[in-house]
């Protein structure tokens, strides 16, 4: 009898078959999805790799244009992408997805890789190993998965979950960590909250009750220079929030958001018991390995919350993290949480009647997110849709109003971008 449900391996190999088609048709509805919905053309930040495009094609695309803080983040990891799908797709905008469906594929692959230890060792059963291919694979990814320019988000989280599958495999190895950090630079280099990967990656190396203290200290030492270097590179001019009450409360909308971002009063709530029953049970598991990578995802996801409520409060207000777009990031946290308690419950620590409670609750909440944000989505890809309609037939005379929606209220730097479109015969002039 399993901790989540009974007869875990009475057929293992009907289990696996059943995982393994629930994972491929949830990913291909949700590829399929992002396709049908896809941003049609550059929009908003897409518009700022216009000018970087145009100097790839002239040849004169510098070191510093990747290594340029854009809306906080470092996004050299993206352009790397964006550059060669645009120049492939002749800037249409269905091979961005398709790279972003790539990496997003990589990271859950990892996350199920994870989750098929549990099922493999009787912790859980089919239907919560269901649940971890749902928070893995959740529909909250099409908010960034239409959007071809979110690509920077999958990248980062395939890095951030392979980093933390890497140091807490079986066997700790120099090549392992290695290629860990490199993982966690790449998450990095693509999105700021990649830099959660850093300290997330020290605390796991340091947990490791295999290593020495000597290799620990050493190996978490490097993690931690990294992290110093990665925040002088994203240093920046101008006032991160301060008030700790609007931190704590963005940081718990944030995560409440992850499966109940259609329920804002109650997000918080959730965000916060979720938050300390996961910091019990880390607490609790913090020397057994079996249980690292659940604390590496778990302290990933609420590490995210923190870095984007400093970085964001300030500005925008705690309401602000509801954005459906970090959905993609305060889901990891639930998988984090949901390992965490299942684990707990195996160690005899906890309940197991507790944790099938936690698992339903997470179950029932998570599916109409799922439709709370395919709907969201559905309706961001019917706007941008009409956008690029009135774009086409109106150009060269383009509604002042309509250029000031696509950038920022800066319809002048709008009207110029769009001319390099028509002139590349880009998107939304294709046609």
């Amino acid at each position: 009898m399993t901790a989540t449900g009974s007869g875990a391996m009475a057929h293992p190999q009907r289990d696996r078959i059943v995982v393994a088609a629930a994972f491929i048709a949830l990913a291909t509805t949700l590829i399929a999805l992002a396709l049908a919905w896809r941003i049609p053309m550059m929009l908003w930040d897409h518009l700022d790799l216009v000018p970087i495009y145009e100097r790839y094609l002239g040849g004169t695309l510098g070191a510093a244009d990747f290594l340029r803080i854009h809306g906080g983040h470092l996004h050299a990891g993206a352009y790397a992408v964006l550059l060669p799908t645009t120049a492939l797709s002749h800037g249409r905008t269905w091979l961005d997805v398709v790279a972003s469906a790539l990496f997003l594929l990589a990271y859950a692959a990892v996350v199920v890789a994870l989750a098929g230890r549990l099922l493999r060792s009787r912790a859980i059963g089919v239907p919560t190993m269901l649940l971890f291919v749902l928070l893995a694979l959740t529909p909250g990814h099409l908010a960034n998965l239409q959007w071809g320019w979110q690509v920077a988000v999958f990248i980062c989280l395939a890095g951030a979950a392979s980093a933390i599958a890497w140091l807490t495999a079986a066997a700790f190895t120099p090549l392992r960590a290695c290629a860990a950090l490199a993982c966690a630079v790449a998450a990095f280099a693509s999105f700021a909250i990649g830099f959660a990967a850093f300290p997330v990656g020290a605390a796991l190396v340091a947990l490791r009750q295999d290593l020495a203290w000597r290799v620990r200290c050493a190996w978490a030492g490097a993690w931690i220079t990294v992290a110093l270097a990665a925040a002088l590179a994203l240093h920046r001019d101008g006032a991160a929030s301060r008030d700790v009450a609007t931190i704590a409360l963005y940081a718990l909308d944030f995560l409440g958001a992850g499966i109940a971002r259609y329920a804002t009063d109650l997000a918080p709530w959730l965000g916060a018991l979720a938050l300390a029953g996961g910091g019990v049970a880390a607490w609790l598991l913090r020397t057994q390995r079996a249980a690292l990578p659940w604390i590496g995802l778990f302290l990933f996801g609420a590490a995210s919350a923190l870095l984007t409520a400093y970085g964001r409060a300030g500005d925008y207000g705690a309401e602000q993290a509801f954005v459906t777009r970090y959905v993609s990031f305060s889901s990891v946290f639930w998988i984090g949480v949901l390992g965490l308690f299942v684990q707990v419950a195996q160690a005899a620590r906890w309940r197991p009647g507790i944790v099938r409670g936690f698992v339903a609750a997470v179950a029932v909440l998570a599916a109409f997110q799922a439709l709370h944000l395919a709907k969201k989505a559905a309706t961001v890809a019917a706007r941008a849709d009409a956008t690029a309609d009135i774009i086409r037939r109106t150009y060269p005379d383009v509604p002042q109003d309509v250029l000031s929606a696509i950038y920022f209220d800066q319809p002048e730097v709008a009207r110029e971008r769009l001319q390099k479109l028509h002139a590349w015969g880009f998107a939304p002039f294709d046609r």
